[in-house]
């Protein structure tokens, strides 16, 4: 098992903990064994965790090892030291499902859900704390390294502190568009690798970048009637700019109606409980515990259409109508369904349970969430406002001694900080893309579809400062 347990990140691990446990719990409140719970996570468990659980099932059923049980003692004792949490809520669950005691079994699941949840808390603040470093390192040279090379150089240059040669434009441009995009880039790789949030599923569907094709007829468009290269590149930004803004406004609205349907979801697992610890029958509960809220009123008409005629799969009608939503949360109300063929009152206190270790892993993530929040709010504004304002007013400062001062050229100095500005902007909208645990095309060209603009309406002003 050595050799096929492979864990880049064991925060990745941690992250999924409190999901891995809470299916497990699941499991065994309803009766079921290790053995189950594990097989459970192994299908229908996040990624990662899934993949090494689907290691333990392969060896059990390969008899290479004696027993799931026994491949889950060497998987546990093979996790690195950073997935402690991981380990001891997983021991904990394992000792719940030895105990015969419904009252010390429910105890020791749920002290396995806190430990797993405060594991998620301390990585969340280890990694909000690691970005003070990289996110800094971008700022100052995102900001402060290019107003040196293109303001500040050629001044010092005129003064003779460089000799009697000055620096010439050619080793500034390559190091403001190649040398500082490509050190930030790298920071930016590196943050991505350490988020223990990253999604494992991505979305590089090149049609999304096509809307950024109409710079080039723009560009072309303004170049042949003013002969200007900056406004040429200024109008290709903020064309380009407002195109993939409109092309991805879709997808935005309707993934947050889904995630706003997925929050109220998660709500009516309670009301479900409630229903079925009163007596009712599960189909009933469901479409009403759904039905309650205004949002999700289509997805409960969605469950009682398919419910008709699903011809008894009502598994298949939930995965049908809730799947889209979310997949955890279908096979949450399939699990309650699973366990009210056999006692709808004790199918009823384990969708009170689950709801409340998913509330409470909710509640952790959005601590994390806004902590983070800071962060990208603060590189964001940086692309889109700080960075070109600063920009600006140094072209804007340098500009009247350009005219009176011989052997100044600023001539293309806006030119050349237009075009780094418009990869900055693309740099930091992959950041902080990867900032929200997302490698989706979709959501950085949104991103970069509001800064773009901004940033070149930004610049323009400032560098025109008393023009």
């Amino acid at each position: 098992m050595a050799k096929k347990l492979k864990i880049r990140n064991p925060n990745t691990i941690m992250n999924e903990g409190p999901t891995v446990i809470g299916m497990m719990s699941a499991v065994i409140e309803r009766g079921g064994s290790i053995d189950t719970a594990v097989r459970d996570v192994a299908k229908n468990g996040p990624e990662r965790s899934a993949a090494l659980f689907r290691t333990i099932v392969v060896m059990a059923d390969t008899r290479q090892i004696p027993d799931i049980s026994s491949g889950l003692s060497r998987l546990l004792t093979e996790l690195p030291a950073e997935a402690t949490a991981f380990r001891r809520s997983l021991h904990m669950v394992t000792a719940a499902a030895a105990s015969s005691d419904k009252s010390e079994r429910k105890r020791m699941l749920g002290e396995a859900s806190d430990i797993s949840l405060n594991g998620l808390k301390e990585i969340g603040e280890n990694y909000s704390t690691s970005l003070n470093i990289p996110c800094m390192m971008i700022f100052g040279l995102g900001i402060m390294v290019p107003m040196v090379l293109m303001s500040i150089l050629p001044m010092l240059s005129l003064g003779g502190i460089f000799g009697s040669s000055s620096i010439t434009a050619g080793p500034i441009v390559i190091v403001t568009l190649v040398l500082i995009p490509a050190v930030i880039l790298s920071l930016i790789f590196s943050v991505k690798e350490k988020n223990p949030f990253m999604k494992p599923s991505s979305n590089v569907d090149l049609k999304y970048i096509l809307p950024a094709l109409s710079a080039v007829p723009a560009a072309f468009a303004v170049y042949t009637l003013t002969g200007d290269i900056q406004m040429s590149l200024v109008a290709a930004a903020l064309v380009s700019g407002a195109a993939m803004f409109a092309y991805v406004v879709p997808y935005v609205r309707s993934e947050k109606t889904r995630e706003k349907q997925e929050m109220l979801l998660q709500d009516s697992v309670f009301e479900l409980g409630n229903r079925l610890i009163a007596g009712e029958n599960f189909e009933t509960s469901i479409v009403k515990a759904i039905g309650a809220r205004a949002e999700c009123s289509g997805v409960a008409d969605s469950v009682y259409r398919e419910m008709g005629i699903c011809r008894g799969d009502a598994c298949s009608a939930i995965k049908g109508s809730i799947g889209k939503i979310s997949s955890r949360l279908s096979d949450v109300f399939c699990d309650v369904y699973r366990c009210s063929l056999k006692d709808a009152r004790d199918a009823g206190r384990l969708a009170v349970s689950v709801g409340r270790q998913i509330q409470d892993q909710d509640s952790v993530r959005k601590g994390i969430k806004n902590k983070l929040k800071s962060m990208t709010d603060m590189m964001t504004g940086t692309a889109a406002v700080f960075a070109p304002m600063v920009l600006g007013m140094s072209v804007a400062m340098l500009g009247p001694i350009s005219r009176v001062v011989d052997g100044v050229d600023m001539s293309n100095t806006s030119v050349i900080l237009s075009a780094y500005l418009v990869e900055l902007c693309l740099l930091i909208a992959v950041l902080t893309s990867f900032l929200n645990g997302k490698v989706d095309i979709r959501d950085i060209i949104f991103r970069l579809g509001i800064m773009l603009p901004v940033s070149m309406i930004v610049f323009m002003l400032s560098s025109n400062i008393g023009l």
